[in-house]
């Protein structure tokens, strides 16, 4: 029996623990997290008949992404599984002072209201540009070279503020969008690739007690090798295998760590063992996100509330990314007579509103709705959530910062990192990249029998804690960012 600590106790590393306990349940595993409940982003809130995410709403079922859906099936949770209402399919983007139907297949295309003339006859030619771009491209840019500035301005810009709350003049395309890229690679165009795959379309779906019961039924079904309040300030080799210095003044002895924070919050705690992996790992740049549930009584909603939501365009004044119809997409949402709206404000358009307090936060989005959707009336319940380093920002360079991260740490046997700051920051990729992790981690030699783990943490003496990481300095350091 080996031990394996897991040190994030977010929902890439509950599911990655979920993984060594099911795959090799011989193993002991624990898993540490700093705050004060696991989960992450990942929490619902029931109130007043309200069910309400602070993160994640729910998740894409795909037949080639069948992680969240075997996850879930694994927990006994797929009887809560329901899918977001037809509805869902209809969006919306704030341009030129009005609410405007995203167009959704590639003959809406050529009927929406979000393009001009120009626009959609740049559009039509798409299928003639010839394949180009750099492996640096941003969105923006490969959105402009293939589907013409305007489509990039009124549709793609503010759909990558709404995915990932970053700027898409700085998000590097093959990273943050691989599928953009592989697109043009394999059909030449992306209009014919959304025609071949029109029939193959993904399930919106989430749990009817929200998504806070998978990282609740994670946690439980670990029982009790989860420990919250515990933040690891060290991680570093101890003869064949690993300590953990934790922020109580433990030491955490293990054969193998998987480390599923963020890749700037895994830094410093690195720094000792690996001066250069801990500087790469510090130059993933995060933007935060604050998130503004509302639920008002259906009589002071004007505007019907018939899709997923509205997006809204850079330029129009507004500090709101986007609103989600909560009660619209999931049934039972709101209680009877109510609607639930969430707005989604700050990111790297508006980053200061992080900084803003609850109350100014609440009339921000209030200010945006009344704007956008005519509601006037107070919300009966309001709910406030920051996220200062929500999401990992794949901006130039952001390829070549994973794979320097993944050679630095094939240096350490035993050493795993996983998360979103890595290969996608949805929830799906979340959780591929924990059971990745894993299963790299179970195929490796440094689970390879070589004495039984004791089932307590063996005690150490504490050793220093990590050196500030602007001290981190090395001669083989590059910025991959430049």
């Amino acid at each position: 029996m080996a031990r394996i600590i897991v040190v994030g106790g977010g929902i890439t590393g509950l599911a990655a623990a979920h993984r060594l306990r099911v795959d090799s349940p011989q193993h002991d595993v624990i898993v540490v997290e700093a705050a004060e409940r696991c989960g992450g982003h990942v929490r619902t809130v029931h109130e007043d008949g309200f069910v309400v995410e602070a993160g994640p709403n729910g998740f894409m079922a795909r037949a080639d992404e069948p992680e969240p859906l075997t996850l879930v099936r694994e927990l006994g949770l797929e009887s809560g599984l329901i899918e977001a209402d037809r509805v869902s399919r209809r969006r919306y983007v704030w341009l030129r002072g009005r609410l405007r139907t995203a167009p959704a297949s590639p003959l809406s295309l050529l009927t929406t209201d979000t393009l001009g003339l120009a626009g959609k006859l740049r559009l039509v030619a798409e299928p003639f540009v010839p394949r180009g771009g750099t492996a640096s491209e941003t969105v923006h840019a490969f959105a402009a070279r293939r589907l013409g500035h305007e489509a990039a301005d009124a549709l793609v810009d503010p759909a990558v503020s709404g995915i990932t709350a970053g700027d898409s003049r700085e998000l590097e395309a093959a990273a943050a969008f691989p599928t953009l890229a592989q697109m043009e690679r394999q059909y030449g165009s992306l209009l014919r690739a959304m025609l071949a795959h029109r029939r193959r379309p993904g399930r919106l779906v989430t749990l009817a007690p929200g998504m806070g019961v998978l990282a609740e039924m994670l946690s439980w079904q670990l029982d009790g090798r989860v420990r919250v309040n515990a933040r690891a300030l060290r991680i570093a080799r101890a003869g064949g295998g690993w300590r953990v210095l934790l922020d109580s003044g433990e030491n955490l002895q293990a054969d193998a760590v998987i480390v599923a924070t963020s890749a700037a919050d895994a830094a410093a705690p690195l720094a000792p063992q690996d001066a250069e992996l801990a500087y790469v790992l510090s130059r993933f740049p995060q933007t935060g996100l604050a998130v503004v549930a509302m639920g008002f009584r259906s009589e002071d909603v004007p505007q019907r509330l018939n899709g997923y939501g509205f997006l809204t365009s850079r330029g129009e004044g507004m500090g709101t990314l986007g609103a989600v119809w909560e009660s619209s997409l999931f049934a039972s949402r709101a209680p009877e007579g109510h609607v639930l709206v969430r707005a989604m404000l700050g990111g790297a358009r508006r980053p200061d509103f992080l900084w803003l307090d609850e109350a100014e936060l609440l009339e921000r989005a209030r200010r945006d709705l009344a704007g956008v959707m005519g509601i006037r009336a107070l919300p009966v319940r309001h709910w406030v959530w920051r996220w200062p380093r929500a999401i990992t920002q794949y901006t130039g360079g952001h390829l070549e910062r994973v794979a320097r991260v993944r050679t630095c740490a094939s240096r350490h046997p035993g050493l795993e990192l996983c998360g979103t700051s890595y290969d996608g920051v949805s929830f799906t990729s979340a959780i591929v990249s924990a059971e990745r992790a894993v299963g790299r981690l179970l195929g490796s030699a440094a689970l390879a029998p070589r004495r039984p783990a004791p089932h307590a943490p063996r005690h150490t003496a504490p050793f220093a804690a990590a050196p500030h990481l602007s001290l981190v300095r090395s001669d083989r350091c590059v910025d991959m960012s430049s």
